[in-house]
């Protein structure tokens, strides 16, 4: 069981971001619609968090289009977001 200091479960699973960028590509993909082949997923990056409460990854949002590509994938990034963190890696 994974607990924090606090004594409170995580609720998001460390993943690479590898690993996560396929997920998000996949399921960018599945929502896109057809008449857009302009947009794309970019691998989504590690960010210092602010509280407990976001995610430690972002990525570069695609350029509005008349599909709302972009606005389809900040849903994906708020809902995945709240599953999974991306890994930190000790050298080692």
């Amino acid at each position: 069981m994974n607990l924090t200091l606090n004594g409170k479960m995580k609720t998001r699973t460390e993943i690479d971001a590898a690993d996560l960028y396929v997920l998000l590509q996949r399921e960018f993909r599945r929502r896109q619609s057809p008449d857009c082949a302009n947009c794309f997923v970019q691998l989504p990056f590690r960010v210092d968090r602010h509280d407990t409460e976001t995610q430690n990854w972002e990525l570069v949002m695609p350029p509005q289009c008349a599909s709302g590509c972009a606005a389809m994938l900040d849903e994906l990034v708020v809902e995945y977001g709240m599953l999974y963190d991306l890994r930190t890696h000790v050298a080692g």
